[in-house]
């Protein structure tokens, strides 16, 4: 794989983990990968293997094809959500929020 393509998968997950509020030890540990190798990862300087690919994958809820190849994420419709979350406070708002994100790292 060329430097260019580790670069730009180093940037995918960056920017999914930025996303997710998460930092690079959360989300190694998450992905039960170790912290040096995941911030490998990020930078584009070692290459992943099928089995680190998949754990990402499923830790951070985004496709292998988006992973590899920058692909559009597949995106369900949100409107029902968005329509609940339409009338909520501020402190709400950050409440539903916080389920959010351990409800999708639990999946």
């Amino acid at each position: 794989m060329e430097k260019t393509q580790l670069t730009e998968i180093g940037h995918r997950l960056r920017q999914r983990r930025t996303e997710l509020g998460l930092t690079r030890d959360k989300m190694s540990e998450l992905a039960d990968i170790g912290n040096g190798y995941y911030g490998q990862l990020e930078v584009g300087t070692s290459q992943m293997s099928i089995d680190t690919l998949i754990k990402l994958s499923n830790s951070m809820h985004l496709s292998m094809e988006y992973i590899i190849f920058g692909e559009d994420k597949k995106t369900g419709d949100a409107s029902p959500v968005l329509e609940l979350l339409k009338d909520c406070t501020p402190r709400e708002l950050k409440l539903a929020e916080d389920v959010l994100k351990l409800f999708l790292m639990k999946n």
